[in-house]
């Protein structure tokens, strides 16, 4: 379908779709088709971020992790493994710079503090006392081979040195070759002055950015063409995204921020309801931060490299529930129609937020939110354009199209069904069914994608509380 057959369709077919919800009461509900279509989902949308320290163990990412490999080629046959996390702030190298004082103050100091050693998987977490191994990335590259996904790699800014920095961006480029698509310095430095064994109090952009100037210039001299992207925050889209933006200016590879969808974990008002809100004004701010980083950039595109439904954790019987597939969805899709090119969502280990875990019973084990990354992954190469809804029901609407072909996305974050009516000839191209659901709410095991099946041909559609529907052609 071009963009002229996509206006006929929803300009001339039917400007509006009736949405009438359960509640016989309630006033009828018009769900208005976009008039254009919006961007176009890049085949590497979809990604995973975990932390650096699970390389400790060589043998999970490596071709013999069967398992993991069926795992992330069943999300993504072209996805983006991001190794960070705020381990990658105290993980030594087998290389140069084993013995400088600042990293081994790194080592215990995150031996000691850090609450993100349940993301690793059971062997390390007994073990907290290793290394980025050469033969971890040999392993690494084998497993990138096999899934077909391609890296973004941490190094240590936060305790490590530029000394140590070149010879490890330089085993790493020369193994990874095509696999690698960026290095970034440090995870989330703009809070490396809140931690003194990192920097000095007060620590800002133009200090960080002196650092990165001469860092990225010393690895340059020994690896020539090596990518980086940044400036890897937490927060700061106007006083770390933007600046950085325009002082690199197109010479990143990648724009790259963090997103939690709420938190602290450890605040019992994280529910549930609070994650699938209906509208999230700091998921508005990002995006538009985002837009004019790029814009000042002149056209570097923007990547949440770090993401998940809430910082400390997760929050359990929410983060590890199928309300986080619900989420993980709708999510997935408001940014990819907002033109951000990727998403990694964070996890590993037995974290509770983790999309896939790993564990004493199972090296692999999907959550639900992993059922929400593959229903959001349909639209890869898909055009996603959002349908404005005039209603307080707290449901979203995503139209796709790719040539010919039309899907729509129909995701119910509330608590009772919604029933709406296509116009007729959307209704007629739209002959199969696949359905995100499970149990209850709060369900941890169980969640379903269903496979396709035959849709009602009548135009009239019912969405159940807490469901997401995907319509597409047969």
């Amino acid at each position: 379908m071009d963009r002229r057959e996509f206006i006929s369709l929803t300009a001339t077919a039917v400007a509006t779709v009736i949405v009438r919800p359960a509640l016989a009461q309630s006033p009828a509900i018009e769900l208005t088709l976009p008039s254009i279509p919006g961007p176009t989902m890049p085949a590497e949308f979809t990604g995973l971020s975990y932390e650096m320290a699970q390389i400790y163990n060589p043998n999970f990412f490596s071709p013999s992790n069967t398992p993991l490999i069926t795992a992330f080629r069943n999300l993504s046959p072209h996805g983006v493994l991001r190794l960070g996390g705020h381990l990658s702030n105290i993980t030594p190298w087998e290389g140069v710079g084993q013995q400088d004082a600042k990293q081994l103050e790194g080592v215990r100091h995150g031996i000691e503090d850090y609450w993100e050693w349940p993301l690793v998987d059971p062997s390390i977490q007994k073990n907290k006392h290793g290394i980025i191994s050469r033969a971890a990335i040999r392993n690494l590259r084998a497993f990138l081979d096999a899934t077909n996904w391609r890296l973004i790699y941490t190094l240590n800014f936060a305790s490590g040195s530029p000394a140590r920095a070149v010879d490890e961006a330089a085993f790493v480029s020369r193994t990874l070759g095509p696999r690698l698509i960026a290095f970034v310095l440090g995870n989330e430095v703009d809070g490396y002055g809140d931690d003194p064994v990192f920097r000095a109090k007060g620590y800002d952009f133009d200090q960080y950015f002196a650092e990165y100037q001469h860092w990225t210039k010393t690895i340059r001299a020994a690896v020539p063409h090596a990518p980086f992207a940044g400036p890897e925050t937490e927060h700061g889209i106007d006083t770390w995204l933007q600046p950085f933006a325009r002082r690199t200016h197109g010479e990143a590879a990648l724009l790259t921020t963090h997103y939690y969808g709420m938190g602290p974990a450890s605040d019992p008002t994280m529910t549930a309801h609070r994650l699938l809100q209906k509208h999230n004004p700091e998921l508005d701010k990002l995006i538009a931060g985002a837009h004019a980083a790029t814009h000042a950039s002149g056209g570097t595109p923007y990547r949440l490299d770090e993401a998940i439904s809430c910082y400390g954790g997760g929050r359990p019987g929410v983060s590890d529930t199928f309300a986080s597939a619900l989420w993980v969805a709708d999510f997935m899709l408001a940014i990819a129609s907002a033109g951000i090119v990727g998403v990694n969502l964070h996890g590993g280990g037995t974290g509770f937020y983790t999309p896939i875990e790993t564990s004493a019973q199972s090296p692999a084990a999907p959550r639900p939110s992993y059922f929400g990354m593959q229903f959001a992954q349909r639209f890869s190469g898909f055009a996603i354009a959002p349908c404005p809804l005039a209603t307080q029901a707290n449901l979203t609407a995503y139209l796709g199209t790719h040539g010919p072909r039309t899907q729509l996305a129909l995701i119910n974050k509330g608590p009772e069904p919604v029933t709406l009516t296509l116009p007729n000839n959307l209704a007629k191209k739209l002959t199969h069914t696949l359905t995100l659901k499970a149990s209850t709410l709060d369900a941890k095991t169980g969640t379903t994608l269903s496979t396709e099946s035959a849709a009602n041909p009548d135009p009239t559609k019912t969405i159940p509380a807490y469901t997401a529907l995907l319509f597409l052609e047969s």
